[in-house]
């Protein structure tokens, strides 16, 4: 038996099979030195995302944030939105919440030259019911594109409004303080002059 599986004419199935597996082996070495590239790469690119949040320090104030999360700068980014965008929506209030403006300056509409690791952009957009008013149930789809280098990179994203229905909007503890502070300094401040003022008018 062992004669017939080492026969002469057995070598060329050996060889094809030989021949197979160093193949698959070049093909796996070839995808994984690929995805490799890939990773790296992308770890040494920028990375542009679009979102909405909760102003920590206004907690009835909703932000959009425009932020790089990747490891190198991001020039040229530039951003489409499905319809205009609102802004300086505030309201406490659906029924009681005035016209939002239209947003006609600032970084989604002007654009960002240049974004760097970790940077953001900020923009103060209204209040819940404001925005609900202005925005709501269905989301602003945005678009936005930027460079790496020669590389044109693209994203998109949601604004919305709805899903903050019913989520916490109470002060924040330190801004609280921080805002009574303020107002203890001024009464302070009040109480002095006015006991400078009858100082002065006694010894008159």
């Amino acid at each position: 038996m062992f004669e017939k599986v080492f026969s002469q004419n057995a070598f060329p199935l050996w060889t094809a099979l030989a021949a197979v597996a160093a193949s698959l082996s070049a093909l796996f070495a070839a995808v994984y030195t690929f995805l490799t590239f890939r990773l790296v790469r992308m770890q040494d690119e920028p990375k542009v995302v679009v979102f909405v949040r909760n102003d920590p320090d206004r907690q009835t104030i909703l932000m959009i944030t425009v932020k790089n999360i990747g490891g190198d700068v991001a020039t040229d980014v530039r951003f489409t939105p499905s319809r205009p965008i609102p802004r300086s929506a505030f309201g406490l209030s659906v029924e009681s919440a005035k016209p939002a403006e239209i947003m006609s300056d600032g970084p989604l509409v002007e654009g960002i030259p240049v974004l760097g690791p970790g940077d953001s952009r900020d923009i103060t957009w209204g209040q819940f019911a404001g925005l609900m008013k202005a925005v709501g149930n269905e989301p602003i789809e945005i678009r936005y594109y930027y460079r790496h280098g020669h590389r044109h990179l693209r994203g998109s994203s949601k604004l919305e409004v709805l899903s903050f229905t019913g989520t916490d909007a109470s002060e924040n503890p330190e801004a609280v303080i921080a805002e009574n502070v303020k107002k203890l300094a001024k009464s302070a401040e009040t109480i002095a002059s006015e006991l400078a003022a009858v100082r002065q008018s006694i010894r008159r």
